[in-house]
């Protein structure tokens, strides 16, 4: 019996460990799958998140302070895809596990191109430089992957609302939210009823767009065409006269206007140009004789289209049912503020190359100096000066103008070699050699002292600039000439045909322009010397569909799909490539030029070099390149 009791004893001790062994192992399995992060209520394991499509890119960011944090390689899934229903009413609210938290707008998280191109993917990284969660201990996190790998804090200003609730977004890093415990969608919390627009005059007034929409109204069509002759409509446009605002905030007569975008690019508009007073422009860009009859408003609507649908508005716009065109430079968008300010003096700069002159007013001026691409500043003694760098003016009229777009500046001509002669009112005048004016930030015509207007012994325009001697220092601006140009037979008179679903032609000076420009160059370092010139994936770009934008990118369902990259020398020539081993490849570069002078006869004006090509890839003296498969 004592056996029996001996036994059973035995078993039951068995049972025991085996059972604390299931459960033990069935604690650990339920501590695997426990949630990383709550989304909308519902637990998601870092499993939950690795099935969804995965993002993944380089970035790093500014503080408050302006310092960079070091670069860093992020995975993880898109806040858009976690919140797909989200509408533009709506805000997401990112919580840490230390209780700091943060709130996105649907623009930040569902971007248009324009902040697309600035911002980038905003992600839930779980990844870090190969280490995920929980090995990474900053992780889940939010990460902002801007195209340019850094996200700035002017790229915060841009892109973010100027709504008073996202004023915690006080800089770039202040979205980075580390250790990310729950993300939460709140519903309708924009309306009709948030402040859209503030008018400042002798008096302050903040319009909602309901308030506005609400305002009589006009109802008509508008054009607008671009400095490159690209013509914009004609759309139908509905908002409020300016005059109206106008009157509201101010009695007088005689004043300007200055309006501010939601990123802070500002521009000046005359009371005559209130008034729809503007030059009437023919499909080339040039002022004509007819009589301006504008009509300006503040639009809130494009071809039906109402705000927060309609991302560019509200912006000024001039309505003319017979077709006029206005110039597109005077088309502020995304208008924030209206500000009432005494009337300002108004003038034009001449420019002048051989029988060609553009004039540039001070409103295209003024706008070119309120973009933060365009602007470059100057510190002289404690005194800020800003305005556009004068290689960027002169591109305006040395005969390098792009397939589409902004003006490109001419490097061709520029390294040929020149004389920018600079002219003041009275006749005083400074020359500057086109290589030391060449893509030199450094060298700029200045427009503002201190944020305000130069003063009366310097307006409207000076040369300012690091290493100027005095003479070169030229105030009261008023022509700027291309002097002592090359001999036209010194001039490449080569092109490169682009045969796609399109066809472009790219002459010596466009290709130069783009090589110059530095966004697209690529360099490959080979035993005869460093090759630079634009990858092969960013001409297919050009071609393969019909976008007709200024920067144009693959089409990557037709990648997907397949098709053909012929390049084609002079004497005919060609090796064909799969568009898979094309797209992308950074390392494929049609190069133009060699330890930066022009390729040597036996592969001028064009060659194809790279790492990755074999025998018979590197086609020389190219002139063609053609896709096939693809709709022409």
């Amino acid at each position: 019996m004592a056996d029996d009791r001996s036994n059973h004893f035995v078993v039951l001790t068995m049972v025991s460990i085996l059972l604390l062994s299931v459960l033990a192992a069935g604690c650990i399995e339920d501590e695997t799958e426990d949630g990383l992060i709550t989304v909308e209520g519902e637990e998601m394991t870092l499993e939950d998140l690795k099935e969804m499509e995965i993002i993944e890119g380089e970035a790093r960011y500014q503080n408050r302070f302006y310092n960079w944090n070091e670069k860093a390689e992020y995975e993880g899934v898109a806040l858009s895809t976690l919140v797909p229903n989200m509408e533009r009413s709506d805000v997401i609210e990112v919580e840490a596990s230390d209780g700091y938290s943060q709130e996105f707008s649907y623009r930040q998280i569902f971007p248009p191109e324009t902040n697309m191109d600035i911002q980038g993917e905003i992600i839930l990284a779980y990844g870090s430089d190969g280490v995920t969660v929980p090995e990474w201990e900053e992780g889940p996190m939010i990460a902002v992957l801007p195209p340019d790998e850094e996200f700035s804090n002017d790229d915060l200003n841009m892109t973010r609302s100027l709504d008073s609730r996202f004023d915690t977004q006080n800089s770039a890093g202040s979205l980075w939210v580390k250790n990310v415990e729950d993300i939460t969608l709140n519903e309708d919390v924009y309306s009709d009823t948030e402040v859209g627009l503030t008018l400042e005059g002798t008096s302050v007034h903040d319009y909602t767009f309901e308030e506005l929409r609400n305002m009589d109204s006009i109802e008509g069509e508008g054009k607008r065409i671009r400095s490159t002759a690209n013509v914009r409509g004609p759309n139908t446009y509905r908002g409020v006269h300016i005059t109206d605002l106008v009157s509201n905030i101010y009695s007088g007569t005689n004043y300007t206007l200055e309006v501010e975008a939601r990123d802070g690019y500002t521009m000046t508009y005359p009371r005559e140009h209130v008034e729809g007073d503007v030059p009437v422009l023919d499909e080339d860009y040039n002022e004509t004789d007819i009589e301006p009859d504008f009509e300006a408003i503040l639009a809130y609507e494009e071809d039906g289209e109402q705000i927060p649908d309609w991302e560019d508005g509200p912006r000024i716009a001039f309505l003319n049912d017979e077709g006029l065109l206005s110039s597109a430079g005077l088309w502020a968008k995304e208008v924030r503020y209206i500000r009432v300010l005494p009337e300002q003096e108004d003038w034009t700069l001449e420019l002048e190359k051989g029988s060609e002159t553009v004039d540039i007013s001070k409103q295209y001026f003024e706008s070119a100096a309120g973009c933060d691409y365009h602007r470059a500043e100057y510190e002289d003694e404690g005194d800020i000066y800003a305005g556009v760098p004068l290689w960027e003016i002169v591109a305006a009229v040395d005969g390098g103008p792009p397939p589409d777009g902004h003006y490109m500046y001419n490097t061709v001509l520029s390294e040929l070699g020149y004389n920018v002669t600079v002219e003041a009112e009275d006749g005083f005048s400074a020359d500057f050699p086109s290589q030391q004016v060449a893509r030199n930030d450094s060298i700029i015509l200045a427009n503002e002292l201190n944020g305000e207007p130069l003063p009366e012994g310097e307006a409207p325009l000076r040369i300012v600039g690091e290493g100027l001697s005095g003479e070169q220092s030229v105030r009261n601006i008023a022509r700027i000439e291309l002097t002592e140009l090359p001999d036209e037979n010194k001039i490449p008179d080569w092109s490169l045909t682009l045969n796609g679903t399109l066809e472009r032609e790219y002459s010596a000076e466009v290709f130069g322009a783009l090589v110059g420009c530095g966004v697209h160059t690529e360099s490959y370092d080979s035993e005869d010397g460093t090759y630079e010139g634009i990858p092969l994936y960013i001409l297919v770009g050009a071609v393969d569909d019909e976008e007709t934008v200024s920067h144009w990118s693959l089409n990557d369902t037709l990648v997907e799909e397949g098709y053909e990259v012929e390049v084609i020398a002079e004497d005919g020539y060609s090796y064909t490539f799969d568009i898979e081993d094309v797209a992308y490849n950074e390392s494929m570069i049609v190069a133009s030029r060699l330890d930066r002078s022009p390729l040597p006869e036996g592969e001028y004006p064009l060659r194809l070099v790279g790492e990755e090509l074999g025998s018979g890839m590197g086609v020389k003296n190219i002139a063609e390149i053609r896709l096939h498969g693809v709709e022409s």
